[in-house]
């Protein structure tokens, strides 16, 4: 078989240029990515609870549990790491605790039935732009997290450290819902009913400016808090003791939970 070059084309000239890596950014967009792990399930909601009262959520005011999505100021929101019906009053009694409203993730309305339709959050449901957006046993999928990308302050509890939606979060906890729930609603409860809740003022969101990347020093992940260590390496990922983040290549991933290096941050130690 006879083929003619001119039917082919010209082969493309190899590019001199290095190729850009896009660096992959959260879908909510700039946050905090703190996550609470000292101590014991109880110690880290004290100290949700301490950094939410410090940017400035007002836990003695409230609004009804059924406000739509669209107006409600706070939102409790259940995922499918709820797990059975009944474990439903779990998100009722911290909805009622922190003064909000009670949402859920699409598979939670749609498939399972739990709350109406008109509950879920996400791209294709109702959208949050309120000031404290409470996520409870959701993963984090990408139509949902579209759908609360405009709130102030998002909270994570999952207990997969891994779970796409810490990195999507200003706070998180790893834990199983069944525990933290109701250390939280313990905690936000003022014994009484809340007083009525004024009108929404909507509060600033602080903008996380990254760090710039240093050429040298380690870096954590975020989706797990994994800290790679030049000095140490990779061992199982076949990464020598010495090799820089920089030189690691775009394929290596987090050896804790798979995230890719995209999603790595420096940590400010040398």
């Amino acid at each position: 078989m006879v083929i003619a070059s001119h039917i082919l084309g010209k082969a493309a000239k190899p590019s001199s240029a290095p190729l850009k890596v896009q660096k992959k950014t959260a879908v909510t967009g700039p946050r905090k990515n703190i996550t609470f792990k000292d101590g014991t399930a109880k110690e880290q909601v004290k100290q949700l609870v301490e950094a939410l009262k410090a940017d400035g959520h007002d836990f003695t005011v409230g609004i009804d549990l059924h406000t739509p999505i669209v107006e409600a100021e706070r939102v409790v929101s259940a995922g499918k790491g709820i797990g059975s019906k009944k474990n439903m009053k779990l998100i009722e009694d911290l909805a009622l605790a922190a003064g909000a409203a009670i949402g859920s993730s699409r598979p939670v309305a749609e498939q399972l039935g739990y709350l109406p339709i008109d509950r879920y959050v996400g791209m294709s449901g109702q959208k949050f732009s309120g000031n404290l957006y409470i996520a409870c046993g959701i993963s984090g999928a990408v139509q949902h997290l579209k759908g609360i990308k405009d709130a102030a302050t998002i909270v994570a509890i999952n207990k997969k450290a891994g779970a796409p939606i810490f990195k999507n979060a200003d706070y998180g906890i790893v834990g199983d819902v069944n525990e933290i729930l109701p250390l939280l609603s313990e905690a936000l409860s003022v014994g009484g009913e809340k007083k009525p809740a004024p009108p929404m003022v909507k509060m600033k969101r602080k903008v996380v400016k990254e760090a710039p990347a240093a050429p040298i020093g380690r870096y954590v992940c975020m989706g797990c808090g994994y800290e790679y260590i030049p000095e140490l390496g990779d061992e199982a990922g076949d990464v020598a003791p010495g090799t820089k983040f920089a030189d690691l290549s775009q394929e290596w991933v987090c050896p804790e939970c798979g995230e890719e290096k995209a999603s790595f941050i420096p940590s400010g130690k040398e």
